[in-house]
């Protein structure tokens, strides 16, 4: 699949402590600045997860639910978009999911990395995995009613898929504005993914919209989440699905690629915010 996006894996170092971060090789994390040694035109995607929504601090499974963004949250997104406007980049295009906490991190974001006109387009297939029936629910409910092996393998497994909505379920979205999955008419709707099937919808977004703006050598911002990004990393970094699985961005993290030879894309740095929360164990 990466053949046919036109992306290659790469190492990345830039001042600061080195990190080994999975199998692509080492890069580094840093808070505050964005240190990206490539020239502007160079840098062509950021990949950026929103900031910190109410449900990430409950640790409950969000998923579709359309919840807010706390104030740390919104601190998240002024900090990363300040750390652009510092590095010199210009952001020339967004993207990003149809969920609220999506939309308000790119309001935040652009109106401090000074581009709060940049093109931006909402698409349901950068939403975050549908839980399913564990959407609203905290860890420990989920555990206590279906068993701490088996969260572990609907969290952490490429290919498990959770227990679908229910017909319950369905009428509770009725009736609670914060359930309605904003989907723009999509039909049907989903009632629970894998990873592997999230992939699958981000995969074509990025072949349809976002790697056509690329090829027209613009500065794009993906802002997403845990899980969709997760989506676009494996393919732009080459991971495994074992590799994958044990991936984490955390709320506010940056991941900055580079152009190569062959319109192909290269880590170049991991930013993440000073306010930053614990990474959250429910992705």
């Amino acid at each position: 699949m990466c053949a046919r996006l036109g992306i290659a894996a790469a190492s990345a170092t830039f001042n600061g402590s080195a990190e080994n971060t999975h199998a692509t090789g080492s890069a580094c994390r840093q808070a505050g600045q964005l240190n990206v040694s490539a020239p502007r035109s160079q840098v062509q995607l950021l990949l950026i997860r929103h900031g910190e929504s109410e449900w990430n601090l409950a640790q409950r499974f969000t998923g579709w639910a359309d919840v807010g963004l706390t104030p740390r949250g919104v601190r998240q997104m002024q900090e990363a978009g300040r750390a652009i406007r510092r590095s010199g980049l210009v952001v020339d295009r967004v993207f990003s999911s149809m969920l609220v906490r999506c939309i308000r991190s790119v309001d935040c974001l652009l109106l401090a990395a000074g581009s709060p006109s940049a093109p931006r387009t909402a698409d349901w297939r950068l939403n975050e995995r549908h839980y399913g029936a564990l959407t609203g629910s905290s860890k420990a409910e989920a555990i206590a009613r279906y068993g701490a092996d088996q969260v572990q393998a609907w969290r952490r497994s490429y290919r498990a898929v959770p227990p679908p909505w229910t017909q319950d379920d369905v009428d509770r979205v009725a009736t609670d504005p914060s359930m309605e999955p904003p989907c723009a008419g999509l039909e049907p709707l989903p009632l629970a993914e894998s990873l592997a099937q999230t992939v699958l919808r981000v995969t074509a977004l990025w072949q349809e919209l976002i790697e056509p703006s690329l090829a027209s050598a613009q500065t794009v911002a993906v802002v997403g989440h845990g899980n969709s990004l997760r989506a676009l990393v494996m393919q732009l970094e080459e991971l495994s699905e074992q590799a994958v699985s044990c991936l984490e961005i955390a709320n506010g993290e940056m991941r900055a690629y580079e152009s190569g030879a062959g319109r192909t894309l290269h880590l170049q740095c991991i930013w993440q915010p000073s306010a930053l929360a614990p990474i959250s164990k429910i992705l």
